[in-house]
Formats: structure tokens, sequence, C-alpha cells
């Protein structure tokens, strides 16, 4: 029997064999690696997925942060400033439609990460166009809300006089028998009787347009606070402000008299808006409900009989 033996072979055949042998070995062993193990390159891009997977999360999480935070402003923004100011809510056309597919295409050429990609700029542009209405709506409502505190500043809205230094309200607005010409005519304003000498003050902020001695209104204080507001205070026995002087609601501007065309101690307190002379009444203490004004009117209308 003829036997079979490799060390009889040329020594380059040998040489060969060998080759193959571990060049075999070698790819089985990089199969059972890349299956059941990572080799170091493999190592690397798991670590990096991990890394990017990670700050993918941060971020989702900071967006979703930042949406309800933006949410929280304009849910304060539509149902608590606003009303309260009693604004309209802003509306912005379009500022909710998302942007058109063509935006986002580019995106999907990742294969890997194109979906993250194109879901965290979709929210990232939702984002931004909330962040620039809730910005917009704030600047509007920072605005009306100026304007509301500078306005409720210049309405006369106090007693023109200390109500416990008033003796009565002689003369209520409109028309009435005069006490000293006898005749029917309109009275623009209420009479208050008080002490000479009793304080007057602004019933709101505002700068002295007069201060001087005028006709029958003897000595005489008007009062200019602003958006077609004005008051007059008359028959003054002193006068503590002169024309151009700024005063704030509450100030002693002067004190009560009977100078001009008087019949005795009081003051003639006027509101006018737009030139033209309306009830003070209805502006002293704006805030009250109805039940006391209808109280207060009573009370005047007891004090004149």
């Amino acid at each position: 029997m003829l036997k079979f033996n490799i060390n009889e072979r040329p020594r380059w055949v040998r040489i060969v064999v060998k080759l193959f042998v571990a060049m075999l070995i070698a790819a089985s062993s990089n199969i059972l690696i890349s299956t059941y193990g990572d080799t170091p390159k493999m190592s690397s891009i798991h670590r990096e997925n991990k890394r990017l997977e990670d700050k993918c999360r941060i971020l989702y999480g900071k967006i979703s942060s930042a949406e309800r935070t933006i949410a929280d402003l304009k849910h304060r923004d539509q149902f608590v400033y606003r009303p309260i100011l009693g604004i309209d809510t802003l509306s912005i056309p379009g500022i909710y439609s998302d942007y058109v597919d063509a935006k986002y295409e580019h995106l999907h050429e990742d294969k890997y990460y194109g979906e993250i990609s194109h879901d965290m700029w979709l929210r990232m542009d939702r984002l931004m166009r909330n962040i620039y209405y809730a910005s917009v709506c704030l600047d509007a409502t920072q605005k009306q809300a100026q304007e509301k505190a500078e306005y409720s500043a210049i309405i006369p809205s106090i007693w023109p006089i200390d109500r416990t230094k008033m003796r009565s309200v002689s003369s209520l607005f409109g028309m009435r028998h005069h006490p000293t010409l006898d005749t029917w005519r309109m009275h623009d304003g209420v009479d208050i009787t008080a002490p000479t000498g009793t304080p007057v003050y602004a019933t709101a902020d505002g700068k002295i347009r007069l201060s001087r001695v005028q006709g029958g209104y003897g000595d005489l204080i008007e009062v200019d606070h602003g958006h077609g507001y004005t008051t007059r205070y008359a028959h003054l026995s002193a006068r503590y402000v002169v024309e151009g002087d700024w005063v704030r609601r509450g100030e002693t501007i002067g004190e009560v008299g009977s100078t001009g065309t008087s019949t005795g101690s009081h003051l003639h307190y006027e509101v006018r808006y737009r030139n033209t002379p309306v009830n003070p009444v209805h502006y002293f203490d704006k805030d009250m409900s109805e039940e006391r004004y209808q109280e207060i009117m009573k009370q005047i209308e007891s004090s004149r009989n």
C-alpha cells in the first residue's frame, strides 16, 4: 500500500498549504469575532453611535422642556394677561403651519440618521415659530399694559376733597336754576360745600393748564390729564400750583373758598372729556360697584333736601 507523506512533497508546496491553512483559520476567526464579538473598529463605531444617541436624547429633552415653557407662556398670555387687560388674542396667519416637505428632503439622504434629523429639525422649526409668536404676543401685551397703567393714572377717579370735610353737594351736574343769576342754565359740574381752607386734591395725574382768576369761576385751576381729559376746580381761596406744573393724583393743589360768582364756601368741580362737560359723579371712585354708586347718589340727593 502506497503511503502519502506531506514532508516528501516539494518545499514550496508545503509553504502554500501552510499559508492556505493560516488564511482559512484567520478568515474563520474574523467571521467568529464579527458574529460573536466586536473588532476594535466596530467597538469604536458603537461607542460613537452611543454618544450620538445620548446627545440626541439630551437635545430632545431640552426641546420638550422649551416647548412646555412656550406653551405655558402662550396659555398665560391668552387666558390670564389679555383677559385682565381686556385685549384680544393675537393672531398671526400661518404661524402654526409646518414648512413644505421639500425643505427636509435632503435630510433623508442619510440612511442612518435621516429620520432622526428630520424629526429634530421639524420640532426645532415649530419651536422657533412658537418662540417668535410668544415674543410678539408678550411685546404687544407689555405695550398694552403700559398704556393701560398710564391711562388708569389719568382718569379722574377720586373725590376732590376729603369727604369727611364735605357738608353737602349743593348742586349736581345738569340743568338748574342759577342761585345768583335767577335763570335756568346748564351746570357743568358739581358744587361741594365745605369750610373755607379745606384742601382740594388733583383727582388724577396731569399738567396744570390754568391757575388764575377767571370771571365767575373766581380762583380757578384746570388740569390737563391727557387722552382728552381735563378737570376744573373753581371758587378757590388759595392756589398752590402754577401753569406748567405736573401733579399726581391725590396731591393738594388748592383750598376751598368762595371767590368769583359764589353764594358761600364751596368747590365747583368739573370733569371734561374732549372739552365736553361730563357728570363728575360718574368718576368718583371709578372702580365702585353699582350698589355703592347708588348709595352715594342717594346721599347726594339727601344732602340737597
